[in-house]
């Protein structure tokens, strides 16, 4: 044991060394593979007020942010985050008044430390907390429609509660909105969003109102001197023979007119006719802005016109026309027998049309293009003038044989036509 003890007295001092070695060894293995940095943080952190007293509140908004230097290793650099970082301005022990509030920055995460801060105080504005209620007042915008009022808004709630700084809240003299009334002819109801002002009428910055929104209506009711009739257009004349009147378009279909409320009520027929519009011989729209004929008792309110749309159209009727075919298309040295040799054509279109039409206004065409000798029946094809429409042919379909021209007695460069009983022979060039 002896000789164990003067072993170990005489080699403490190798031990110790030994030890301090290989910890300087294990620390410079540590820093190559793990170094040890210190950077600048490069996101802001948020500052959080904390420990606000109850009776104070911060004057505007409180969106102070710090920057940061962090001395710590790679690895947890590599994987610091914002959410890492607690940045606190305590403002306890605080009165009214403006304030240079120290920040405290706090990480949560080891071996890490913050070794600066920038800024390291905040400037804090306090005042003391009120909540009055203020009166709700609606500005309306424009006026009613020609002939009508409006009448005293109905607003619920009649006050709101501004909240924030006293200072601000007592510059705050009413909760204001604005409503257009601009050519209404019924009751206007509406949900507003308040906002506070002060005696100018300048926006009051800092506060809030409770509720943010109230509820408008606006009765309008007609005034008692203005009423409203309807426009009745007044025709003279007839318009063209074979011609309709489709419609009448009166823009706008009513006026305003004012006057004794007495004389107003008088008015039975309800309604105001234009000066007389000429439509004598009118095949086409006739488009106009005639005159009103007010009763002698009441006057048109100024700058009302209208304008009035007679729409006229032809009509539409239907005629039936014999015409005999005629053939396309057959090539030289054949002959074409067509039965029956007159089809019947229904057309239809605006009877002033209709009843100028001849037979030789329209064509039956037979297309015999690239057919071959035999038996064919065939669609004839209606050749019509403008806004005429072919509705039917009866028959549907004739019946057409090509036969070569040896067959008949041939006449050089001719085309002959014969009909024997309804059968209509055409013969072609050679």
């Amino acid at each position: 044991m002896k000789q164990i003890a003067r072993w170990l007295v005489g080699n403490f001092p190798l031990m110790v060394m030994a030890l301090i070695l290989a910890t300087l060894a294990w620390f410079v293995a540590v820093e190559q593979t793990n170094p040890t940095v210190e950077r600048r943080f490069s996101q802001p952190i948020p500052v959080a007020a904390s420990n606000l007293p109850e009776d104070l509140v911060i004057v505007g908004t409180f969106e102070e942010r710090v920057q940061v230097t962090v001395r710590t290793t790679q690895s947890v650099w590599d994987s610091l985050r914002v959410e890492d970082f607690d940045a606190v301005a305590d403002l306890s022990g605080l009165g009214r008044g403006t304030h240079e509030v120290p920040v405290a920055v706090e990480l949560d995460k080891e071996p890490a430390r913050i070794t600066e801060r920038d800024p390291q105080t905040v400037v804090v504005e306090l005042d003391s907390r009120a909540s009055p209620t203020v009166p709700v007042r609606i500005e309306t915008e424009g006026r009613p429609a020609i002939g009508y009022v409006p009448r005293p808004k109905v607003v619920e709630p009649k006050e709101v509660t501004v909240v924030g700084p006293t200072s601000y809240v007592t510059r705050v003299v009413g909760a204001f909105a604005a409503l257009s009334i601009q050519g209404a002819e019924e009751d206007i109801e509406e949900a507003l969003r308040v906002r506070p002002r002060d005696e100018e009428g300048n926006s009051v910055p800092y506060v809030s109102l409770t509720p943010e929104t109230v509820e408008v209506r606006i009765p309008i009711e007609p005034s008692g001197y203005h009423t409203t009739l309807a426009v009745k257009a007044v025709l003279t004349g007839e318009i063209a023979s074979g011609y309709r009147i489709t419609d009448i378009s009166i823009d706008p279909p009513t006026v305003t007119v004012f006057g004794d409320p007495d004389d107003l009520a008088a008015l039975e027929q309800g309604f105001i006719e234009t000066k007389p519009i000429a439509v004598e011989g009118s095949q086409d729209d006739v488009v106009v802005r005639p005159g009103l004929s007010t009763p002698p008792e009441v006057t048109l309110v100024p700058g009302q016109q209208v304008e009035v749309h007679v729409f006229v159209e032809a009509i539409q009727s239907s005629v039936t026309i014999t015409n005999a075919p005629e053939i396309q298309g057959l090539e030289p040295g054949y002959t074409a027998t067509v039965s029956p040799d007159t089809v019947q054509v229904i057309l239809s279109g605006p009877l002033p049309r209709l009843e100028s039409l001849t037979a030789d206004d329209v064509r039956l065409v037979l297309d015999l293009f690239d057919l071959p000798v035999g038996t064919h029946q065939i669609e004839p094809e209606v050749i019509a003038p403008a806004e005429i429409t072919a509705q039917g042919v009866i028959p549907a379909t004739v019946q057409v044989r090509i036969s070569e021209l040896a067959d008949l007695t041939p006449t050089p460069s001719i085309t002959t036509t014969a009909t024997v009983t309804g059968t209509t022979v055409v013969t072609g060039e050679r």
